[in-house]
């Protein structure tokens, strides 16, 4: 240590220069940050149903690789000016780079098989407007056609574009970008779409935005609360360099290993911010309280103050990045990298508060301590009458915790899990709405995919029993799984029965005799090579796919009407020759919930178990474990109870709060009790320790928690829902913790600690 007084200059000066290498080399590859939205990211990994859904895209198709595209005409879509206009952006549609097919309805023909072979005329004659009310008659008459092409209202219709497989972002976002160019110089009353492309370009363009206004809302908030707690321009900035420079490290060392932020790790460096703060403002609060106290020698105070904090600061290191690494237990790969890289960030925080924060305290003047004494008088008075009151009230404060607890568990139950395709935006954003337009007015716009294979190994899927199990299964499907725009190899037969009825739509239907049906599948034999059917029906018939598209219901519904599915092919003997599997993006976005739950739980539990076994190991007390968890657990089962309350629905987003929260909330609980024990080291009495304790430390942690709610209260600027419900819960969370802190802290003490002074 004497070797560290006398070379201490030119120790802060190596250190100093290390820190500058190091930053210029972090903003040197911040250069390099990217964004990056890829929805895909956040299907469950290491799940079998995953392995199926990427063989169902090798043998068909993506599922997700298309544009929905409605247009509306307030007059009504059979108006000469509007279909031509329609028929000329499909013709420029057919023309952009990576769109592999447009389907318009003014592409859309009527199929009549003859004796002289197949007769196509146009489903719309779009130079023919005295045609225009048969066309609508027979439109309207032909049910595969309305919810897919038409709108029932006949005010709008529905382009549907299929795009590249396995499209790149740069291309994607060209490919939107050109699609909007054509329908704004179209001049339509209103269009809308549904894409992948336009959902991913939406979000990224999002978190670009909100990146940089959490940023600058946490430095403002945090910069505030500074100045109000320590009333002085170096403990406004000395903190807020220590975090910066964390961020920075932080970001550049993802920026190195190619990892872009995403929608979580967009909350990095607000968590940064308020997060790495609290260690700061510990060291800060005891070196003050050491030049208060007469001890005239800064690099004594500072020595001090790291022999007494410096302990209980690294366990709160522990806890708090044990409660970020919990997140590793999870199946989605953005969460695992959330809590990875800011677990990461926090460990830098620690090592440049021990190596920074000291430094620079040494080397700026020395603070006004009379200005800090009036700041201390003012947190002593009304911590010292917070601690008489909880002392005289335990029971009242015992009994109204026990009464919370129970309420907060019956609410608890009536928590759902529950996420949707478009996950996260309010019903008044703008892509929000064309969704709800399309679910309106037409089929959907979450695709719906299955894979049906014979029960008999010998037989394919266009064997007569096959068909027939196929056929009641899609009946089913549209009936009570409310499943439109349905194509599959049955929809192809069906459509070959109608073209050999001159095209009536009324025999858009499969017969009932087998003969018939044996007719139909010799027809559809003559286009087995063709990509359209390729695309339903595998070469050798053994895989038969239903394509479809249905409103974005949420999983919670979708696992009820799964069930009921379940119950149908059980109870229906018919449906023994076929096997089934549902499949595709929006099934994988779904099997997240499968997890949620478990993972929650098993992440909390290992955080909780952790934490108290680390405290107990270091007190050598059961009791002293049981005095950090208890505070912080109960604001855990409170924020469930909330959210029980209010309706907010348990999904990926604010399934990640409860270990973070409690890893965050426990560094309290730890700074309380290590001061505790250096009191009662000193020979003092349990009351007089609690005393000094409560008076010392309380004001940091009043401090640091203030700091932590209004940081992530910046998450509430957000445009996605997520986003918001995340930094609102952790928020109230870190407050509640707090509260539990000051009002049961010193009671468990207390009750459960015997002194023998």
């Amino acid at each position: 240590m004497n070797f560290v007084r006398k070379h201490f200059k030119i120790l802060s000066y190596l250190s100093l220069g290390l820190v500058l290498l190091i930053t210029a080399f972090s903003i040197y590859e911040l250069r390099k940050i990217k964004f990056n939205y890829d929805f895909e990211k956040f299907f469950p990994v290491n799940d079998p149903d995953l392995d199926v859904y990427l063989d169902f895209r090798k043998t068909f198709e993506y599922d997700n690789e298309f544009v929905l595209i409605a247009v509306e005409n307030k007059k009504g879509v059979f108006q000469k000016s509007f279909l031509e206009k329609i028929e000329l952006l499909s013709d420029s549609l057919k023309l952009v780079p990576d769109i592999i097919s447009v389907t318009s309805p003014t592409t859309l023909q009527n199929t009549s098989i003859t004796a002289f072979g197949p007769i196509r005329t146009p489903l719309i004659h779009v130079d023919e407007s005295e045609r225009y009310k048969s066309d609508s008659a027979l439109i309207f008459q032909s049910e595969e056609l309305i919810g897919s092409f038409f709108s029932k209202d006949g005010k709008s219709i529905s382009l549907f574009i299929k795009t590249t497989q396995g499209i790149n972002k740069i291309n994607s976002d060209k490919l939107v970008a050109t699609i909007n160019r054509l329908l704004v110089n179209s001049n339509f009353d209103k269009f809308r779409t549904a894409s992948k492309a336009q959902g991913q370009k939406t979000y990224l363009d999002r978190l670009t935005g909100e990146f940089f206004i959490f940023f600058i809302c946490s430095f403002l908030l945090i910069v505030l609360f500074l100045y109000i707690s320590f009333r002085s321009f170096w403990g406004v900035w000395v903190p807020l360099m220590v975090v910066i420079l964390s961020i920075i490290w932080t970001l550049a060392l993802m920026t190195a290993l190619g990892k872009p932020l995403d929608i979580m790790t967009v909350l990095l460096p607000t968590m940064m911010f308020v997060v790495g703060m609290s260690d700061v403002v510990h060291i800060v609060t005891k070196y003050l309280e050491e030049l208060r106290e007469g001890n005239s020698n800064r690099f004594d105070a500072l020595l001090k103050t790291i022999k007494d904090v410096g302990f209980a600061t690294f366990i709160t290191l522990l806890t708090t990045s044990l409660g970020f690494l919990s997140l590793l237990n999870s199946h989605i790969l953005p969460i695992r990298d959330f809590g990875l890289y800011t677990s990461i960030g926090v460990f830098i925080g620690f090592i440049l508060s021990f190596t920074i924060v000291p430094v620079v305290l040494n080397v700026i003047p020395q603070p006004n301590l009379k200005l800090e004494n009036k700041s201390s008088q003012f947190w002593n008075k009304r911590l010292l009458k917070l601690l008489s009151w909880v002392l005289k009230n335990g029971k009242l404060i015992g009994f109204g915790t026990i009464v919370m607890v129970i309420l907060s568990f019956v609410a608890i139950g009536k928590i759902n899990i529950n996420n949707y395709m478009i996950e996260g935006l309010t019903t008044k954003d703008e892509m929000r709405q064309d969704f709800i337009f399309f679910e309106k007015h037409f089929a959907g716009a979450r695709p719906f995919e299955l894979i049906a294979t014979p029960s008999d190994t010998s037989s394919t899927m266009l064997g007569i029993k096959e068909i027939k199990a196929m056929n009641k299964l899609e009946t089913y499907l549209k009936d009570n799984y409310k499943v439109g725009f349905i194509l599959s190899p049955i929809s192809i037969l069906k459509e070959i029965n109608k073209a050999n009825n001159n095209g009536n739509p009324t025999y858009y239907t499969l017969p009932t005799d087998s003969e018939s049906i044996a007719d139909l599948t010799d027809q559809l034999a003559q286009f087995r090579k063709r990509k359209e059917l390729k695309n339903l029906l595998t070469t050798d018939g053994k895989q038969a796919r239903i394509s479809g598209k249905m409103h974005d219901i949420g999983s919670k519904i979708i696992r009820e009407q799964n069930q009921k599915l379940k119950i149908f092919i059980a109870s229906e003997p018919e449906m023994g020759a076929i096997n089934i599997q549902l499949t595709g993006a929006a099934v994988m976005l779904d099997k997240n919930n499968e997890y949620i739950v478990a993972n929650t739980l098993q992440g909390l539990l290992l955080s909780i178990l952790i934490v108290g076994l680390i405290i107990a190991l270091i007190h050598k007390s059961w009791k002293m474990a049981l005095i950090a968890i208890i505070p912080n657990l109960l604001p855990i089962i409170f924020i469930g109870g909330l959210m029980g309350l209010l309706g907010i629905e348990l999904k990926s987003s604010t399934s990640i709060i409860f270990t973070i929260a409690f890893g965050i909330a426990t560094d309290d609980t730890v700074h309380f009790l290590g001061r505790l024990k250096l009191e009662l080291l000193k020979g003092k009495s349990l009351l007089y320790a609690l005393k000094r304790t409560y008076l010392s430390t309380g004001k940091a942690v009043v401090v640091t928690s203030l700091i932590l709610a209004a940081g992530f209260m910046t998450l509430m600027t957000s445009g996605f829902e997520s986003t918001f419900l995340f930094g609102l819960l952790v928020s109230i969370t870190i407050l509640i913790a707090v509260l539990t802190d000051l009002l049961l802290f010193p009671l468990l003490v207390i009750w459960l600690i015997k002194n023998k002074k």
